[in-house]
């Protein structure tokens, strides 16, 4: 007998029972197919938080045999109520080694060994009276048993299927583990706590919700980690074989670099939130010779020219900007006015027009031969934008969805949603942390800012 919270999940076969498994599991390894009869053996999945197991479901074959089952289970005359928890652990024996009643045997085994019992059946296709032999095979063991309707394509039949499983279980719950966000899982989770000791997954479900707040604080920190590195890269031509390359294209160059660290950021995340074989569809980072991103995809991810101009004027003023901007020992435009009269000109008409304007403004000097940092402050509001819709994306995103995560590019911007007193106090946070890094406090801000939005 397992010293955690122990549930079989059966069923019919093809009715979501795996689904369910990988998503409250949080396990993207449990084989999932629309093929009847994937799982041909039973297999145990623990939920463990920091090493500690919190309770352990087993996925089982589907009943293939439910009437010839039944039938044998009743041949035995005089069997009364409470002898049949032993008339099935007897089958289990008497067939253990053969290959008649083979996915009974690996579906019951796990629950006359004391396993509770979670039923999945489909909500979206009609109830058919097929299925109570199958429920009176799992009454027949006198565990306790929960219901869940999995409304794979539709909640068309819920209700009627509802109304059915109350007469077999007492405890019946809809459930779709494609589309079910976090409190959801912990709201089954508690009913489960019904089956057995409600304190033992009561205490496992809060500590599921103090692990998330923790991996959301994490996630926040990988997030600025990413912003810090992008906002500040740069490459040196003179790096040795580094500089064939770049006489090459150094911008290529620049953006592969760029793109494997946003790409290593994301596979962090993915790890964190255990998605270990999710894989994301996004556009790639590319940055124009002009320092500016492609246009469809820079107002995609960023500001509008208009808003950009605006909170660029208002925050190069109060940072100083042009005093940033010197060049040889010269400043270009001293003070808080010429800080905000260049952070308006590069916010509205970008760094090219501005280059030309003001030569040697760009961190590409032909003397020291450096590409990077990019300096446009529209950049950081590409970066937030985009690592924010990837982690919300994989966030509510099913373990039991084996989908390529798409990103959908043609939703609204929400960094074009903020007022622009946020968009203002992102450009001085993003400006900050690029010159004074990880450890200042404006890093500290972003984190929690960060952390807001995904919670």
């Amino acid at each position: 007998m397992s010293d955690i919270p122990l549930f079989a999940v059966v069923g019919h076969p093809n009715k979501g029972k795996s689904s369910v498994v990988a998503a409250l599991t949080q396990d993207d390894s449990v084989v999932i197919s629309s093929l009847s009869g994937t799982t041909q053996q039973s297999q145990a999945f623990r939920l463990e938080l920091d090493g500690k197991p919190v309770f352990e479901l087993i996925d089982t074959p589907g009943f293939q045999r439910a009437e010839a089952c039944l039938s044998y289970l009743k041949e035995e005359p005089g069997i009364n109520a409470g002898q049949r928890p032993a008339r099935v652990r007897a089958f289990v024996e008497h067939f253990a080694e053969s290959d008649q009643f083979s996915d009974e045997v690996e579906l019951l085994r796990p629950i006359t060994e004391g396993a509770n019992i979670v039923y999945v059946v489909d909500g979206s296709l009609p109830y058919s009276p097929e299925y109570e032999t199958e429920m009176e095979i799992l009454r027949w063991t006198a565990q306790p048993r929960l219901a869940i309707i999995n409304p794979i394509e539709d909640d068309t039949f819920v209700e009627e299927w509802r109304r059915a499983l109350s007469q077999y279980f007492s405890l019946v719950r809809v459930f779709d583990p494609i589309k079910a966000g976090f409190e959801q899982h912990l709201q089954l989770l508690r009913t489960f706590g019904e089956l057995g000791d409600p304190g033992e997954l009561d205490h496992a479900v809060d500590e599921l919700h103090k692990y998330r707040k923790l991996q959301l604080r994490q996630a926040s920190q990988i997030i600025v980690e990413r912003l810090y590195r992008l906002l500040s890269f740069h490459i040196n031509v003179s790096d040795g074989v580094l500089d064939k390359a770049l006489r090459k294209d150094p911008l290529d160059t620049f953006n592969t670099e760029l793109n494997k660290i946003e790409q290593e950021s994301r596979e962090s995340l993915q790890k964190l939130f255990l998605h270990y074989r999710l894989q994301a569809d996004m556009q790639k980072l590319h940055l124009l010779d002009s320092e500016l991103m492609d246009q469809e995809q820079w107002y995609l991810w960023g500001l509008g020219r208009a808003q950009l101009a605006l909170i660029t004027a208002a925050a190069g003023a109060s940072l100083g900007f042009g005093a940033d901007l010197a060049v040889g020992g010269h400043s270009l435009l001293m003070g808080s006015l010429g800080g905000g009269v260049v952070g308006a000109i590069s916010g509205w008409f970008g760094s090219g027009w501005l280059r030309e304007k003001l030569p040697s403004w760009l961190p590409y000097y032909q003397e020291s031969k450096q590409l990077g940092p990019v300096q446009d402050p529209n950049f950081g509001f590409v970066i937030l934008g985009r690592a924010l819709q990837h982690a919300k994306a994989m966030l509510a995103h099913s373990h039991a969805d084996q989908r390529l995560l798409n990103l959908d590019n043609t939703q609204a911007n929400p960094m074009q949603q903020l007022s622009n007193k946020q968009q203002i106090q992102l450009l001085k946070w993003c400006w900050l942390v690029r010159k004074n890094g990880l450890q200042s406090k404006a890093a500290g801000k972003l984190e929690q800012w960060v952390y807001d939005q995904l919670d």
